[in-house]
């Protein structure tokens, strides 16, 4: 569990459904709820890094704040993904 926000971030939070290279941009499955400004680990076998969400859309490509459980979600990525990632909720950006 973080110790800065409480989020558990041993848990995956999603996994990468597609991965479009020339955009950067990164298609995923929400296990648990995403938002904007959270930061992501995606991890496989050949990828791991971290990232901020940002710019997040839905299915019907519309920008959202958030994904909720069982929704595709898809944004810009800062490194090559792989369908198949497992993404990790690292840390919520927390709101005083």
């Amino acid at each position: 569990m973080c110790e800065d926000c409480g989020c558990d971030y041993t848990t995956p939070a999603g996994e990468v459904t597609h991965f479009f290279g020339k955009p950067m941009v990164v298609v995923i499955k929400c296990d648990q709820a995403l938002h904007n400004g959270d930061e992501i680990q995606i991890k496989g076998s050949t990828t791991e890094f971290t990232m901020t969400v940002a710019g997040m859309r839905n299915e019907a490509e519309e920008e959202v704040d958030h994904c909720h459980s069982g929704e595709l979600c898809a944004f810009k990525s800062s490194e090559t993904a792989r369908p198949g990632d497992k993404v990790y909720l690292y840390k919520r950006e927390t709101t005083a």
